[in-house]
């Protein structure tokens, strides 16, 4: 260790200090337990000193123009000198890193002018080996052997400094990521004062950070909201930890108003005490918007805007509680449009999809702002009509939508006349629950179309049996496919001129094991509907072709005819049929296809290709019902039309009504003057053939000559080779 200064010169630094002490001004301020304190210190100078100089933390030295007159060990040490060396002319430049050489001196300068007693400064100290490290220097000015001096404290800071800066770049990390976060992110203090944020908050805000800091929400938010943002802040300091709620704010930088959660959390001081909180505001509009679309596609009809099948459940079970709650009753109408299916699969989806929003529109202007209409599926409406006065305002309602209803639709051009078929179920007299009620009312619609359709009907008890019926009947059907339960069944078709049956008519027949025969207008439409008409449609092709070949090889000249519905030949197979009948190497000719008017204006691909494919395999197409339908004559040319079957509704009266006599005549000459042969269905009397022959028909078929029988039966009646007497005969 480097002499302790003599005595003698600490004594005078003591005294110089004493007599500054002792000052007017400083005596002033010091009480008089100080002066005591001071007094005290002094005498034991020696050994306080002693210690100070001593210790091995804290470097201890003594600068006079600019060298080092002492260093205690621990300071010599620091620097990797002793402190002979460091006193042998070496000062304070020697042990600093060029880098703060500017800052030492200055610092020196202004205590040895006297422009400053005490100086305290951080400074970077250089190692005998080159090596740096920081350091911390507290000195004072002093008197020592008469001459300006400075007495200080060193310290090696390294660690602390290595901490604070390892701090400092974490707080850089974590402010630099808060401030590149998207999302709004602000920090208060415990007193609900903003101490910063970032920059997504300053655009939400509408303020800089420098206007920020220190307000409170009462400085920036209008009152009432301020009072809600302070309330939530205040519970959430209550209750220390965690805080998550959604609002609606308005942005500052456009104006526009967001859906928002915000997202907050309490932090701790160092002591445990609170600091305050810190809040993310995440935007949820776009999420909320997204929502929103999801639950209006799953509520909301796609095609007619309207409310679907759920959407109509929630809301009829809602009128239904308000219905039991105000002791009101309640009406709902099932609507279904009639021939819907005709205009679909012969004009095409399209059209079919612009005359349901058209029917939408339409059945919406009749009803009441507390009315609910909706789309359940296909053509299929529901209406809830609540707090009626009893089951006839229903009925009023339903006239009215019949009415409109029954106008010509303009589908792009085209005039379309449907109807619809309505049922109406009423609660309480009804059922009590949603589900009774839309069964109810579906079962009563089917009734109004039993009934002729464009008609309402009311529901009964015994429409409840109808229904299990025809439900029956559809799992009875699946069962009848797989069991073989079907048979096909022919009916002659008499050449009228040569009396003799050149043709028949394949028709399905279905023995119930329980029902017995099961009429084809009743589990037709059910095949259609649960998709067993392709099927049936194959098995009488097989077996209608079976016969064909059979009666082929007697007697040159048959036909075979087979109805195929619309759904054939938009879900069905029956495409495959000329194939089929190449690798039987049997002629196209012997099978004659019946299509209704309506499928000759069907212009979807696959129903156009099929009857061309049929006709360019040789195959005869045939018009059944003629006169019923859209008879669109154009068409008959386009597809090559074979024949025309006149419908039994223009035969039965043939003897009576002139009207329909004319009618039929006329059927048969503009058939002629287009190249097409016509048969007559539904001929019963001799009187009705004899008029027929006499208009110059071609074919007839009907109970006159034979009812539809079994093949064998069939067969039996062929080898009679029975032939149809003239009135004459």
């Amino acid at each position: 260790m480097a002499p302790m200064p003599a005595r003698k010169n600490r004594y005078k630094t003591e005294r110089t200090a004493t007599r500054k002490a002792g000052k007017p001004g400083e005596q002033n301020r010091m009480s008089q337990e100080g002066q005591a304190l001071f007094q005290s210190l002094l005498s034991e100078a020696d050994a306080l000193l002693q210690g100070l100089c001593s210790n091995a933390l804290t470097g201890v030295y003594v600068i006079q123009d600019n060298r080092f007159v002492y260093v205690n060990d621990k300071l010599a040490e620091m620097f990797g000198y002793t402190p002979s060396e460091l006193c042998g002319g070496m000062g304070p430049a020697s042990l600093t890193s060029p880098r703060d050489h500017a800052l030492v001196s200055r610092e020196i300068d202004r205590r040895d002018k006297g422009e400053a007693r005490a100086s305290f400064y951080h400074f970077l100290g250089l190692r005998r080996d080159g090596s740096q490290f920081d350091a911390e220097v507290f000195g004072v000015s002093v008197q020592y052997h008469g001459a300006p001096a400075i007495i200080g404290l060193l310290q090696d800071v390294s660690e602390r400094c290595r901490a604070e800066r390892e701090v400092a770049n974490q707080l850089q990390f974590i402010t630099r990521l808060v401030d590149t976060i998207p999302s709004p992110v602000f920090y208060k203090d415990e007193t609900g004062r903003y101490i910063g944020c970032n920059s997504a908050f300053e655009q939400f805000i509408g303020l800089s950070r420098d206007q920020l800091l220190g307000r409170s929400v009462y400085d920036i938010s209008p009152c009432d909201l301020a009072d809600k943002y302070h309330a939530a802040d205040q519970a959430l300091f209550d209750a220390r930890g965690t805080q998550t709620y959604e609002a609606s704010v308005v942005y500052a930088a456009d104006g526009s108003r967001h859906d928002v959660v915000f997202y907050k959390a309490t932090f701790d001081k160092a002591d445990g005490t609170l600091g305050g909180l810190v809040g993310l505001i995440l935007d949820i509009s776009d999420r909320k918007r997204m929502e929103q679309a999801i639950w209006h596609e799953a509520n909301y009809d796609a095609l007619t805007g309207l409310p679907n099948l759920r959407l109509l459940r929630d809301r009829l079970a809602e009128e239904l509680l308000r219905s039991e709650r105000q002791d009101c009753s309640l009406a709902l109408l099932f609507i279904d449009l009639d021939r819907f299916k005709e205009v679909n699969d012969t004009l095409g989806h399209h059209v079919g999809d612009e005359l349901l929003i058209q029917a939408a529109r339409l059945i919406s202007t009749v009803l009441r702002a507390s009315d609910t209409v909706s789309r359940i599926g296909g053509d299929e409406f529901v209406i809830i009509l609540p707090n009626v006065a009893d089951a006839s305002a229903a009925g009023v309602v339903a006239q009215k939508i019949l009415t409109l209803l029954s106008r010509p639709f303009d589908l792009g051009g085209r005039l379309v006349h449907v109807s619809a078929s309505i049922g109406i179920a009423v609660y309480p007299q009804d059922g009590l629950d949603s589900g009774s009620l839309l069964s109810y009312a579906d079962q009563a619609m089917y009734a109004a179309k039993a009934q002729g359709k464009n008609a309402f009907c009311y529901f009964t008890p015994s429409m409840q049996v109808q229904a299990q019926r025809r439900l029956g009947l559809g799992s009875d059907l699946r069962l009848a496919v797989r069991e073989g339960q079907f048979d096909v069944h022919y009916q002659p078709i008499v050449d009228l001129a040569s009396g003799k049956a050149t043709r028949a008519e394949a028709l399905l027949r279905w023995r119930h094991p329980t029902r017995g025969m099961v009429p084809p207008d009743e589990f037709i439409p059910i095949a259609e509907e649960i998709g067993l008409i392709g099927t049936l449609g194959n098995q009488v092709f097989h077996h209608a072709l079976d016969l064909a070949a059979w009666w082929h090889a007697r007697q040159h000249g048959i036909k075979i005819s087979i109805n195929v519905s619309p759904r054939q030949f938009i879900g069905g197979n029956c495409g495959a049929w000329v194939e089929y009948l190449k690798r039987a190497a049997l002629p196209p000719s012997l099978i004659a296809v019946e299509i209704t008017e309506t499928l000759l204006l069907d212009e979807r691909p696959a129903v156009v290709e099929t009857l061309h494919e049929f006709r360019r395999a040789g195959m005869t197409v045939s018009i059944d019902d003629f006169g019923t339908g859209y008879s669109a004559l154009s068409y008959l040319k386009k597809f090559d039309i074979d024949a025309l079957k006149i419908d039994r509704s223009f035969i039965s009266m043939l003897e009576t009504d002139s009207s329909d006599q004319a009618i039929v005549e006329a059927v048969i000459a503009m058939a002629h003057k287009l190249g097409l042969r016509v048969v007559a269905e539904g001929v019963e009397t001799q009187a009705q053939c004899d008029l027929l022959r006499a208009a110059g028909c071609d074919y007839a078929q009907g109970y006159l000559f034979a009812r539809p029988m079994p093949r064998a039966d069939f067969v039996d009646w062929l080898s009679l080779e029975q032939t149809v007497p003239s009135h004459e005969e």
